[in-house]
């Protein structure tokens, strides 16, 4: 099966503004660096970010797969799974280019029934 590098070039710019392309709502970067702070101000763990961006393998061959049965709804789903695949490289990007990244890979561990603290 073809992968969404295969079917898009991965250097080719996903439109960010509705008229250009309605499914793209944000500039990737903007995405990545706001997934970011919340990473940063303790509202997150790298992994449960992680997890947010990642689109899950049964989930994209079940779009690409439609998406080539169907290519007049192709070109959508491929921008969104780039828009994805962009958004986590330049998460990955901010937290290698952070020193102190280490304090926040920490898992969250309950406290009590149905809250969640980071522990660092």
């Amino acid at each position: 099966m073809k992968t969404i590098a295969d079917l898009l070039n991965m250097d080719q710019t996903v439109p960010v503004a509705g008229h250009d392309n309605p499914w793209a709502i944000r500039n990737p970067i903007d995405e990545a660096r706001d997934l970011y702070k919340m990473v940063r101000c303790g509202s997150c763990s790298v992994e449960e970010i992680r997890e947010l961006i990642a689109v899950p393998k049964p989930v994209e061959e079940a779009l690409l797969a439609y998406a080539e049965r169907y290519p007049k709804d192709g070109q959508p789903i491929y921008c969104v799974l780039l828009f994805r695949e962009k958004v986590a490289r330049e998460f990955e990007r901010l937290i290698e280019s952070d020193s102190s990244s280490d304090e926040y890979q920490e898992t969250s561990v309950p406290e009590r029934p149905g809250t969640e603290v980071l522990v660092n």
